[in-house]
């Protein structure tokens, strides 16, 4: 039984965190402190006092621009604070409470996740810190969650993660003579094993190259559009975003797809 105001506070907090999310996206590529200075503007550097520091409700109350020099906000704050307020709300609502600890993995690694998919995608580049970020994750919790098996289970997949990506990274370059695939990959997905298992993890990396093979192919085909008024065009994707989204695919239902799966064949 799900009770409303708990369901209220979920919200509230993924957006409180959303906000932090904000702060990692913003200042880690740039290679800044996380706590310090407080929030500010980054235009002109005024200190954000904390009533217009509310996520969501500031911008909309602010128009969309700083107190101080009107300069306009990014949309990106509102949209990640509301993206990670659904985000924890959807967790409370999909887990049954006693599983407070799928709850307290999924409310932990979905920020980090969206953070690492838009650093990626503005910068083309994964942080170590946040990848670190999630590998603790997995440790920490795989055992309290699966029991020790689980955490053996964890160590195989962040093993058979990151070899078939470094197998994966060595044969692109030397048939296309460029990086295929980045070292930020590489230690993703083996952060990514210690969350999920050997056996998720192997869902997580043919989801996430089905996933990205739909994107390149809308990407090839717009590009074509866009070609026809100008020169040229990059068509190259993260792949960190289709990691990500894979693996939170895998967490919430990945036993099912692999039921599903094996059911066609048996």
């Amino acid at each position: 039984m799900h009770n409303s105001i708990v369901a209220i506070f979920f919200f509230v907090l993924g957006t409180v965190v959303g906000s932090f999310s904000n702060v990692l996206i913003w200042r880690l590529p740039k290679r800044k402190s996380i706590l310090f200075p407080g929030s500010h503007c980054t235009n002109c550097g005024n200190k954000i006092k904390f009533f217009d520091n509310i996520p969501i409700i500031s911008y909309i109350i602010l128009g969309g621009k700083c107190r101080n020099c009107k300069s306009p906000i990014s949309p990106r704050y509102p949209i990640i604070e509301l993206t990670v307020g659904l985000a924890y709300l959807f967790s409370y609502l999909f887990y049954n409470p006693i599983e407070y600890m799928q709850i307290i993995r999924m409310i932990i690694i979905f920020p980090l996740f969206l953070a690492i998919s838009w650093i990626d995608v503005e910068h083309r580049v994964i942080p170590d810190e946040l990848t670190l970020s999630v590998a603790i994750v997995g440790i920490v919790l795989t055992p309290i969650v699966y029991g020790w098996q689980g955490l053996i289970n964890s160590m195989i997949g962040a093993a058979a993660g990151a070899l078939l990506f470094w197998i994966i990274s060595v044969l692109g370059k030397i048939a296309f003579r460029k990086t295929a695939m980045g070292e930020g990959d590489i230690f993703l997905i083996a952060a990514i094993g210690l969350l999920t298992g050997w056996k998720g993890v192997l869902m997580v990396i043919f989801i996430s190259a089905l996933l990205g093979a739909i994107a390149g192919t809308i990407m090839i085909v717009l590009s074509k559009i866009y070609s026809r008024n100008h020169k040229e065009t990059d068509t190259s994707i993260p792949f960190a975003p289709f990691l990500c989204a894979a693996t939170i695919i895998v967490i919430i239902c990945g036993e099912k797809l692999l039921q599903y799966y094996l059911g066609l064949f048996i």
